[in-house]
């Protein structure tokens, strides 16, 4: 006949081997999870796009009218990916009909604000602090540092590419950010 002994002895052994497994089976659990929330601690956590986009095509810039395009494109952060996100806007030169074609930011280099085309002057302009620029984005009056940020324009066939930058405003060195 067993003993009290030995039924609190087999009890022991049972509560402890439930326990070993439980806690082996909560670490399966929770690894995965552990892994996934720290994920982002191991690389960059937000990319935008390291290639140029396409933005037009070269017969949608016509020579000496600067065209304003979209760029959009897809921004991905540690656990999202969108598609389709509008990464911001440049304008388009071509100086003449056989010359390769530019890009200039929209943003004024002395503190942000949207640079627009006049027709009439045939300059960009800041409507903030009235700085202008000339259709090779040099700087021709205002409190501008510098003059427009080129991008830089690839083409694929008749595709014209530019791959987004932005750049730190009011200083007079072209310094990429982000």
């Amino acid at each position: 006949m067993r003993g009290k002994a030995f039924d609190d002895t087999r009890r022991t052994f049972v509560a402890r081997v439930t326990a070993a497994l439980g806690a082996l089976a909560g670490a399966v659990a929770v690894v995965p999870g552990l892994g996934l929330l720290l994920a982002p601690l191991r690389k960059a956590t937000i990319k935008g796009p390291g290639r140029p986009v396409r933005v037009a095509s070269r017969a949608d810039v016509p020579p000496g009218k600067p065209v304003r395009v979209t760029v959009v494109g897809q921004l991905q952060d540690a656990w999202l990916r969108l598609d389709r996100v509008t990464l911001g806007s440049c304008w388009l030169v071509r100086p003449g009909p056989s010359a390769p074609v530019r890009a200039f930011s929209t943003v004024c280099p002395h503190l942000g604000c949207g640079v627009d085309y006049d027709e009439g002057t045939r300059r960009f302009e800041c409507p903030c602090h009235g700085s202008s620029f000339d259709l090779a984005g040099r700087c021709l009056s205002g409190p501008a540092p510098r003059g427009l940020d080129e991008l830089e324009v690839t083409t694929d066939g008749d595709d014209l590419l530019v791959r987004p930058q932005r750049f730190r405003t009011g200083t007079a060195a072209k310094e990429p950010i982000g």
